[in-house]
């Protein structure tokens, strides 16, 4: 054995975008995560089938062919709508398996000892981040919510029984608003309160009126609710002594800070809103609810997640995985990108609950995972090791 120069010794960084070595590793790449993310939506969807399969059946309420068309139905929704929480981890899974296999078949010394170094091994990572990302973002913002809104309105799985719209005769909720506080029925499809109970309240949270109708809806104006057959209460003033007056009404117009789109979408998570909807509901003065802002501006940087996700499993196996698998550096790595994965959700969860700025909670995972990313791959590029003293073999010279 005779030792290499440096691979990385006065070579100039340049990229060759659609070579033989980019085509090579793009599809393997692309393979690994692909099989991951079919993995990851097996057991998903077992599960979730498991504790849904008999409500099901019960729902198709025909043969064996029509069980299995809802159930085909079903497990195509299910897939639009987890294929967004799935894909990150699937690519750091699945490029994590990739550099498995490169430094157990010696593809990596092979590679570094031809002079390529690790920043010029992006391209790959950077089509696939492209492409995941757009997949990343599509399902976000189209299939999640509109596959949400079908089992709504078919009443099909769990967003069907827990996001119902119908106007049951027996749910009743509240409201609270700045100065008053409403206790009704709500008819959301038709953004209509029923059998109405509005409590009037002060500046000191003194109750100084209650309004019972039978209906209300928005009026011709913004900020205005028309009560429809009623009756209006009105507290006594100052040391006045009795049980106060009362006035029953057929129609009467009352302001109100109630916006009749966040009403129509009361209890229904931020997340599985249309984009259109959140940018709507964001921008309303009167709706001071963070996870609108937040889960915008989350499908919008998580573009670049699952570019993010494959620097940092590609950075660290060539770290600590760069000639052998070892096995303690193997279960540190998948556990570094389950950790990943688990803090990106915390903290868009912060954002969502107002603890951190939507701007912040959206992009500093991700950011933050394609800068320590390539931070890596250039320090063992300034380090001049694509790998440890890489070397090559040759026949032994004759004694």
């Amino acid at each position: 054995m005779t030792d290499a120069p440096a691979p990385l010794a006065g070579r100039r960084f340049g990229l060759v975008p659609f070579g033989t070595f980019t085509r090579t590793l793009t599809l393997a790449h692309a393979s690994h995560v692909g099989t991951v993310a079919a993995a990851l939506l097996i057991v998903a969807l077992t599960l979730d089938l498991a504790s849904r399969a008999e409500r099901i059946v019960a729902a198709a309420g025909g043969g064996a062919a029509s069980v299995a068309l809802l159930m085909g139905w079903y497990l195509l929704l299910r897939i639009c709508d987890v294929i967004g929480n799935l894909l990150p981890l699937a690519c750091f899974m699945g490029l994590f398996w990739s550099e498995i296999t490169l430094t157990q078949s010696r593809e990596r010394i092979v590679v570094w000892n031809g002079g390529r170094s690790p920043l010029q091994s992006l391209m790959p990572l950077l089509l696939l981040g492209a492409a995941f990302g757009a997949l990343q973002v599509a399902a976000l913002t189209f299939l999640r919510p509109a596959a949400v809104a079908v089992q709504i309105e078919s009443r099909l799985g769990s967003y069907g029984e827990r996001f119902d719209r119908r106007l049951k005769p027996d749910e009743r909720r509240w409201i609270v608003l700045a100065n008053h506080m409403v206790q009704a029925r709500v008819d959301f499809r038709n953004r209509t309160l029923v059998d109405v109970q509005l409590f009037e309240l002060s500046e000191g949270g003194r109750l100084t009126g209650r309004v019972s109708a039978a209906s209300a809806s928005p009026g011709d104006a913004a900020g205005v609710w028309l009560f429809r057959d009623g009756s209006r209460w009105i507290a006594p003033t100052g040391e006045a002594a009795g049980v106060g007056e009362v006035r029953r009404f057929a129609e009467e117009r009352i302001a109100l800070p109630l916006e009749p789109l966040w009403l129509a979408n009361l209890g229904i998570d931020a997340r599985y809103l249309p984009q259109g909807t959140l940018a709507a509901l964001a921008s309303l003065p009167g709706v001071q609810e963070p996870s609108y802002r937040a889960w915008w501006h989350v499908r919008i940087a998580q573009a670049v997640l699952p570019l993010g996700m494959m620097l940092m499993a590609s950075a660290l196996s060539m770290t600590l995985l760069a000639q052998r698998t070892l096995f303690k550096p193997m279960i540190l790595i998948g556990l570094a990108g389950y950790f990943l994965y688990v803090t990106n959700n915390v903290v868009v969860w912060l954002g969502e609950y107002g603890q951190l700025p939507p701007l912040f909670a959206a992009w500093f995972m991700p950011l933050a995972m394609i800068v320590t990313g390539l931070g890596l791959m250039a320090r063992i590029e300034r380090a001049g090791r694509g790998g440890p003293s890489p070397t090559v073999l040759s026949r032994p010279e004759p004694s």
